[in-house]
């Protein structure tokens, strides 16, 4: 199984890997040594669709004779660009991926010999000429296990805002909101089974109880989610929220963070831009990079030190020089500790792809530089700043293999380290209590400590 792009989709790669080993499958350590390769794609970039679509070029080069299934958010743009003779076996778009769920050999055509002169699109799902699901009931992907160390937590799909320069409500469709009950559970199992720090995440957590009212909204299940979890685990385990929009930052926002002490003290923010006109041009006119700045200041009155990370996209349509000086003003005005910063991507079927004053490329480039830089000198400022901390507790990406190989992780504030090597007893995924004893170019270097 190959997939690219958010949480969510690797979400709901892990519930359809521990379907298909309920119906018989073993996986392989290898393309070349699989019988069925699932590709599951994205969309938010144009480089995230040519990544699924050479890994399929290259797949159907190195295995010709085993079944390709190519889903996911650009499933279909990846099915129409491909050159001839570069077939797969099953198309399944984004609206149709739980489908997945069920043995993927009674979903596959009969074996066929391959075309060479042309695409051969087989197995094709019912309505594959839409994107959007035709309801918005919540699809029924759960996991009971994780590839890595930090679990998804999956509780809303969907999205309705529709930003000028997201493909993303095209391809997932109306909001579906998982109930509350479900995400309690799933998160007490993957407690119970060994995992100590879960990331409660979404396509658009905003948009969390929008299709049923009844269930609230993101900070009501946040608050349900805390207390049904800090009697047996407040001490032994940690949440972490994966984005944040700024206009979230209200004042129910910002009690909720206060109250919960599971949480993990950082949060990152859907920005996307530091210039208030440019973020109109984006659609996103309900917050202003004030938002932002007000709700900063209160969060330091509960999490003395937290760490901050945001999206950006630079060269959007019509953004001047202006416009990025705003940006680069914020930034250094606020306490970021890392960004995804994004060179504007037009994606087929949104509106800014259509816009007039399209960046050219080398300065789309340039301007997403100068603000990685800007972002890298906070970042290595905020990691000095640690070396002043006590004990962080970590959660270790990367198993102990018993060499001199240094294990990779992050803290609580979402900042990499690397340990020199691991404690002498300790259950894995536990919270490691670490020190920090210097800074490296790429990490935090820490050792173990022992607990407080």
């Amino acid at each position: 199984m190959l997939t690219f792009g958010c949480k969510v989709n690797q979400y709901e790669t892990q519930s359809l890997r521990e379907q298909w080993q309920l119906s018989g499958g073993v996986e392989a350590d290898s393309p070349s040594r699989a019988d069925i390769v699932l590709i599951n794609s994205c969309a938010i970039t144009a480089k995230a669709e040519r990544d699924a679509r050479n890994a399929l070029y290259r797949i159907r080069r190195e295995s010709p004779d085993c079944r390709i299934i190519l889903t996911g958010c650009s499933a279909l743009l990846v099915a129409e660009r491909l050159e001839a003779g570069h077939h797969f076996d099953l198309l399944v778009p984004q609206a149709q991926k739980s489908e997945l769920l069920k043995d993927p050999r009674s979903l596959l055509p009969p074996p066929h010999p391959r075309a060479q002169e042309h695409n051969t699109v087989q197995g094709l799902m019912p309505n594959t000429h839409t994107s959007s699901p035709s309801n918005n009931h919540y699809p029924p992907f759960s996991i009971k296990e994780y590839h890595r160390a930090r679990p998804v937590l999956k509780i809303t799909d969907g999205c309705e805002h529709r930003c000028t320069y997201c493909i993303v409500p095209l391809t997932r469709g109306k909001v579906s909101s998982r109930h509350p009950e479900d995400v309690i559970a799933e998160a007490r199992h993957l407690l119970n089974v060994g995992y100590r720090e879960i990331m409660i995440s979404g396509i658009n957590l905003r948009q969390y109880g929008r299709d049923n009212a009844e269930l609230g909204n993101f900070w009501t299940l946040l608050r349900s989610l805390h207390n049904a979890l800090e009697e047996e685990w407040g001490h032994t385990a940690r949440l972490r929220i994966s984005s944040l929009e700024p206009s979230q930052l209200d004042n129910q926002g910002l009690e909720t963070l206060a109250a919960c002490h599971m949480l993990c003290p950082h949060l990152h923010i859907s920005l996307q831009s530091g210039s208030s006109k440019v973020l109109k041009r984006m659609g996103r006119g309900h917050y202003t990079a004030e938002t932002l700045c007000h709700a900063t200041k209160k969060l330091a009155t509960f999490w003395p030190r937290f760490g901050l990370g945001a999206d950006l996209i630079m060269g959007f349509p019509g953004e001047t020089e202006e416009d990025v000086t705003e940006t680069l003003n914020l930034i250094n005005s606020l306490p970021f500790t890392y960004a995804h910063v994004f060179p504007y991507s037009p994606r087929p079927g949104t509106a800014a792809a259509s816009f007039p004053q399209q960046i050219p490329h080398a300065e789309k480039q340039s301007r997403a530089r100068q603000v990685r830089e800007a972002i890298e000198n906070k970042q290595k400022i905020f990691w000095h700043s640690l070396l002043a901390e006590p004990q962080m507790h970590i959660v270790l990406d990367t198993p102990d293999t018993g060499c001199n190989t240094l294990l990779k992780s992050v803290n609580e504030w979402y900042v990499p380290c690397l340990l020199d090597k691991m404690p002498s007893v300790v259950s894995p995924h536990a919270l490691i209590p670490t020190r920090p004893v210097g800074v490296a170019e790429e990490a935090i270097m820490v050792t173990t400590a022992a607990k407080t």
